[in-house]
């Protein structure tokens, strides 16, 4: 059973919102967030044969484009993960192919606007099956797991930074005040094919699983973070403890926060063996 709970707030600084979040129960076809908002009924949800999905797009492009852009790519891999469920694939495969769908909807939707505008969105997207998540990554919002007190960074921003990090080329110092911090390498729409990272990590009893936009990674430290989430309070709580501390560091961008943690549940067994 996973409980779960999520926010997604313009910021201090945004006239408008940007970033789209979704979970989708995949055995189901049932998705339990509309317009950014949790669907209370469905705040607690059972892990069922095909697993659940979660998700978090930071849309690229400026005025209603972003915002439009991370829509698409939400809607779009979960619609393709519906559409996979009967074959014959692994969590992998069907992310990868999921996420390249999203990017292309992306770019079919551009192509239907006179003049030339240009939209694009990350895509942080993770499969939960009953003791393991499939993460798929593109651009820099980021994937978090918490688990006996530690949280541990599951995904790798796709930017010029973080790349030039990897090189030596600066230090953490130097890549924190970076005035291009915020160049992604890649985003879905951008026109070029998208190649997502796909990594893999344990999911146990009591674990979260945390999901964010860099309005949250950006502005509030590693160590932070953490600490909130080991406070004793409950999902929605914690989200909103993360949302303040956004706002406390400036609010200067769209935050999103999707927070979900595995708990026992009652038996799966009429769904068969998770996939």
């Amino acid at each position: 059973m996973l409980t779960f709970s999520g926010i997604s707030d313009a910021g201090l600084r945004r006239p408008n919102n940007e970033d789209h979040f979704i979970v989708a129960d995949l055995t189901r076809h049932d998705i339990a967030v509309e317009n950014n908002v949790v669907v209370p009924e469905a705040i607690h949800q059972p892990i069922g044969a095909h697993g659940t999905l979660l998700a978090v797009a930071d849309g690229l492009g400026g005025h209603d484009d972003g915002e439009i852009a991370s829509h698409i790519a939400v809607e779009a891999i979960v619609q393709t993960l519906f559409a996979l469920q009967q074959q014959r694939l692994s969590a992998a495969e069907r992310l990868t192919l999921a996420t390249q769908e999203a990017h292309n909807a992306i770019c079919r939707y551009t192509a239907t606007i006179p003049g030339s505008r240009s939209m694009s969105s990350t895509l942080t997207a993770v499969h939960i099956a009953q003791d393991t998540m499939t993460i798929a990554q593109v651009g820099d919002s980021r994937a978090y797991r918490f688990a006996n007190g530690t949280l541990t960074q599951l995904t790798e921003d796709q930017t010029i930074v973080q790349m030039m990090l990897k090189k030596g080329m600066l230090t953490n110092e130097e890549a924190e005040n970076h005035p291009d911090r915020h160049v992604i390498l890649q985003a879905l729409g951008q026109g070029r094919a998208v190649s997502p990272e796909i990594t893999h990590a344990p999911f146990q009893y009591d674990d979260c699983i945390l999901l964010c936009s860099d309005g949250l990674s950006s502005y509030v430290d590693h160590q932070l973070i953490e600490g909130i989430l080991n406070e004793d309070t409950d999902e929605q709580a914690q989200c909103n403890r993360l949302l303040e501390a956004a706002y406390a560091a400036g609010g200067e961008d769209n935050v999103t926060i999707l927070l979900a943690r595995l708990r026992p549940g009652r038996s799966s067994a009429p769904h068969g063996n998770t996939a």
